[in-house]
């Protein structure tokens, strides 16, 4: 049985901690600020440039690997060999670009950038995993730290309000960012200001710490009791003893476990369609008259982070109250999808901001759903494993729609303007209208899902609150 100690200072301590190694996985985010530089140093076309976001997607997504060797050593070897991956992947790039060393072969940077961004796998996984371990009751909650949660007893009345701490911090530096991005690209703003606020980011970032400050000076004698009734014991004896996370069982057993996995993964390549935006947003930008994208990918990212924290919301609100699966979500946000690209393809006027919005928003839905969901039907036994096997649908989708639909229309067009880059809706309006029918997909399937994994929820939250089975054969 896991056990934790819920009222100690090392789980909270981590999770601040989290926060700043998060700074490092979301690297992989950053592709589409310097892909255009890549391009017109190196003088990739379309193509080569959304093979290499195929790499970049691969390296992101396929973590088999830190999931297994996250079940056998501490979480600083993990994270360990992911901070050597981002700085020999981003290193043999930065050769590149900067010309310290010419005429690198195409295959060695495609190679550079998988392993620079399978960095993000090796320390999203330590993240992951040690702080679903560390707050066994508040998984969903660690998954995004910025979604209200509800305590699931009153011995854990505590723990909740810490959350919403974290969640508030985390709305208010989301505004913070978006703002201050907003703003330096109207505004011309002095070393002085733009320092000031580089401070005030770092503060917000280091409001997590604040917990275990808070319980160093104001400590409580008051014993934590689990939901369950059973004590918690020690987060560093559950961050290290491995062995005691194989005795946990599954949700649910074996064969529908299998099952339910398969069609899951299936709505996860189909949800790959939001990220495929994300990564071309400067070409489409660029495509559509906006030189500089900077303000389109804050506005992507933001609204990401509004889909985590509102996916979150109501998906617990339903499950809690209606035993709705939480999969539902994934339907709407396909249906939403659906009506995005449509607009991207006609690319009417003023629609780009919003339709840059849109996307990230159920992208971040769709995320908040997946996480929690899995961790409900499996279990947190070998969620590490079972998180990064969901994973493998980015680059299955991107390496489809991303590296041979989107850059060989974009490169047909582009030739027919006789120009490196393509200009005008046509770039990527018959992308987009076969993404929408992708979604179309997508939305069935997640109907499926969720009718197939109701009678499990009802289970799960038939009193209001989660119930795990009490054993493999339920």
């Amino acid at each position: 049985m896991l056990t934790l100690k819920g009222g100690t200072r090392p789980p909270w301590v981590g999770l601040g901690a989290a926060v700043w190694l998060q700074i490092a996985v979301g690297n992989a985010y950053n592709f589409p600020l310097y892909s255009h530089s890549l391009k017109s140093v190196l003088g990739f076309n379309q193509r080569q440039l959304t093979v290499l976001g195929v790499a970049n997607d691969i390296g992101e997504n396929v973590g088999l690997l830190p999931g297994i060797v996250c079940n056998k050593f501490p979480p600083w070897v993990v994270l360990l060999i992911g901070a050597f991956a981002c700085f020999f992947g981003y290193g043999v790039l930065w050769l590149a670009v900067s010309r310290t060393v010419e005429s690198l072969p195409y295959w060695l940077l495609w190679i550079a950038l998988c392993v620079a961004t399978n960095s993000s796998a090796w320390i999203g996984t330590a993240v992951l995993v040690t702080n679903m371990r560390n707050f066994p009751q508040w998984g969903h909650c660690c998954r995004h730290s910025q979604r209200p949660c509800t305590p699931a007893s009153r011995e854990d009345s505590a723990e909740p309000g810490h959350f919403l701490f974290i969640q508030a911090a985390s709305v208010v530096l989301g505004l913070y960012l978006l703002t201050t991005t907003v703003l330096d690209n109207f505004v011309s703003l002095s070393s002085s200001v733009s320092y000031t606020l580089l401070v005030i980011m770092v503060l917000l970032l280091m409001a997590p710490l604040f917990i275990p400050v808070k319980m160093t000076l104001y400590p409580t004698n008051r014993s934590k009791v689990g939901t369950l009734g059973k004590p918690i014991g020690s987060s560093d004896n559950l961050i290290q003893a491995e062995g005691n996370v194989d005795k946990t069982e599954p949700l649910l057993s074996p064969s529908p476990s299998t099952s339910n996995l398969g069609s899951f993964h299936e709505s996860d390549t189909l949800s790959e369609v939001d990220m495929l935006l994300a990564e071309g947003e400067g070409a489409i930008g660029i495509a559509q008259g906006v030189h500089d994208t900077t303000t389109l990918l804050s506005l992507f990212s933001f609204c990401n982070f509004v889909g985590r924290l509102s996916g979150g919301v109501v998906s617990e609100h339903f499950v809690r109250s209606k035993t709705i699966p939480r999969t539902i979500w994934m339907a709407l946000t396909q249906v939403i999808m659906i009506i995005t690209y449509l607009l991207f393809a006609s690319a009417l006027d003023g629609t780009l901001y919003a339709a840059t919005a849109l996307p990230g928003i159920c992208y971040g839905v769709q995320f908040s759903v997946m996480v929690p969901t899995a961790s409900e039907l499996f279990g947190l036994k070998h969620f590490g494993i079972i998180y990064n096997f969901m994973a493998l649908g980015n680059p299955l989708g991107s390496s489809l729609f991303s590296g041979i639909i989107a850059g060989y229309i974009y490169d047909n067009e582009a030739a027919k303007q006789q120009a490196a880059s393509c200009l005008g809706p046509d770039c990527f309006r018959l992308t987009f209208l076969a993404l929408a029918c992708v979604c179309g997909m997508g939305t069935i399937l997640s109907i499926i899902l969720t009718r197939r994994i109701k009678p499990v929820y009802q289970m799960l939250y038939a009193g209001g609150s989660f119930r795990p089975p009490q054993n493999s054969n339920h």
